[in-house]
């Protein structure tokens, strides 16, 4: 019996744009004009006509309101992660920075870096509701700790290019997240940046999973699928915005193209976006993704970026998402097990005649299964372990989703999200995928008889 990694979250091998990466670096290295720029070092936000390319491609995709963007609001990173770093680095101080909010659950990689930049005893989870947060939790939060004496004089200073530091942090996926899949409605989205404008908060949103999109409705294609509003989007079109913002949208080519390529954006005011580019790092070594910007920028020129994620990604994981879905309702739902998730957020999509139609959002990377909540059902770590010695099944604790150094969190946890656990369609192919829910069945309900 081979061993299926249900944990892991990446894409199949196959899925990735080797062959397409190949040409354009082909094609930048040919050429002396792009291959200079592209083997040197970079400037700090990376190279202008890139952040422009950058720019008019996601004014495309997200249509904003507020108008097209602006290369000023964009700046090149070496992805996701390693930009999270450079904003904790740049806009917060272990002193002066109240608390670290990360909605829970919540995506476990990611809590490293901020206990790297000091917060292990001001990390702070905020539930997630059927929208998203649990908006009431966090205003409660942000009232108790307002009440509170706090350092007032950060260790890191102005001069030193520490010029907007922030009271609050807070880190969300609010669209298909990671680990849950729930997308945040609009409502709890304004809501959301108010009471950032009200406290002070940096909300760092990773928006890495919105190209990946499709219609819930089978019968639609998904071309012509309108994409959620980022919160920075709000931010930027809601009256009242300031010169340094309170969101930064935080994106990566990485679920695109390929993982190991590490180019990456963040976009967020120019001041902001200026600010970010002096971070250690870049200030030192020029953009932090220089070459492998040029190969990306290649792709996105050319259309075959678009092409990729177009007739290749979303169709492959559109495929796996209702194969998985169809298994679990066949399988498990039989047993108790639900799929958790929250409130459909409804957008619009293109039927086949091109009219505009009302449908709901699906796709990223990942669902979230709930456990019946019964006391005689098998603990999840009976299931696990059953799993991984019997079947050969790898699949998570819930609790790893718990934010590390809030003990609330783990409490909470054990309450609701370690009753369950995230599958991911990503990296297994469809065949696959039926046989990690059949086994997954079978876990269980062997793990019943034990009980």
């Amino acid at each position: 019996m081979d061993p299926i990694d249900l944990l892991i979250g990446r894409p199949t091998p196959r899925l990735q744009a080797a062959d397409k990466l190949a040409v354009a670096s082909q094609v930048v290295l040919s050429q002396p004009e792009k291959s200079d720029l592209a083997l040197t070092y970079g400037p700090d936000h990376g190279e202008d006509e890139i952040r422009e390319h950058i720019a008019t491609w996601l004014s495309r995709k997200y249509q904003p309101t507020s108008g097209p963007l602006t290369r000023d609001r964009v700046i090149i990173t070496n992805g996701a992660s390693g930009a999270l770093a450079a904003i904790l680095q740049k806009f917060t101080d272990p002193v002066y920075t109240r608390r670290m909010f990360l909605v829970e659950p919540t995506y476990f990689l990611a809590v490293q870096s901020f206990l790297d930049a000091g917060f292990s005893r001001r990390m702070q989870g905020v539930p997630e509701d059927d929208e998203g947060i649990d908006l009431e939790f966090l205003q409660q939060r942000l009232d108790e700790d307002d009440g509170k004496r706090h350092d007032t004089v950060p260790i890191k200073l102005g001069p030193h290019g520490y010029e907007k530091i922030y009271k609050y942090v807070l880190y969300i996926v609010p669209t298909l997240s990671n680990p849950s899949g729930k997308t945040m409605s609009m409502h709890h989205r304004k809501a959301l940046v108010e009471l950032a404008r009200k406290y002070d908060i940096l909300i760092i949103a990773d928006d890495v999973y919105d190209f990946l999109a499709w219609p819930a409705d089978d019968s639609l294609p998904h071309e012509g699928l309108e994409l959620p509003p980022r919160l920075v989007d709000i931010d930027r079109e809601m009256a009242g915005t300031t010169e340094w913002g309170n969101t930064v949208s935080n994106g990566s080519f990485s679920k695109l193209a390929a993982p190991g390529i590490r180019v990456g954006w963040c976009e967020a005011t120019p001041i902001f976006i200026h600010s970010l580019s002096t971070y250690g790092a870049t200030t030192s070594g020029g953009c932090q993704a220089q070459y492998t910007s040029f190969l990306i920028d290649h792709m996105l020129v050319s259309g075959v970026l678009e092409e990729h994620v177009q007739s290749v990604l979303i169709p492959t994981y559109r495929e796996r998402y209702n194969i998985l879905v169809g298994s679990i309702k066949t399988h498990l739902y039989p047993l108790g097990i639900q799929i958790s998730t929250g409130r459909p957020y409804e957008t619009f999509g293109k039927n086949n005649d091109g009219e505009r139609v009302l449908t709901t959002l699906a796709g990223g990377f990942f669902l979230y299964i709930d456990f019946p909540d019964d006391e005689t059902f098998p603990t999840a770590t009976d299931i696990i372990r059953i799993g991984r010695d019997d079947f050969g099944l790898k699949i998570a604790f819930g609790e790893i989703f718990a934010v590390k150094g809030d003990p609330g969190s783990l409490e909470r946890a054990h309450a609701t999200f370690n009753r369950g656990t995230r599958l991911c369609w990503a990296w297994n192919e469809a065949d696959v995928l039926i046989d990690a829910v059949e086994r997954l069945a079978k876990t269980i309900q062997r793990a019943k008889e034990h009980n």
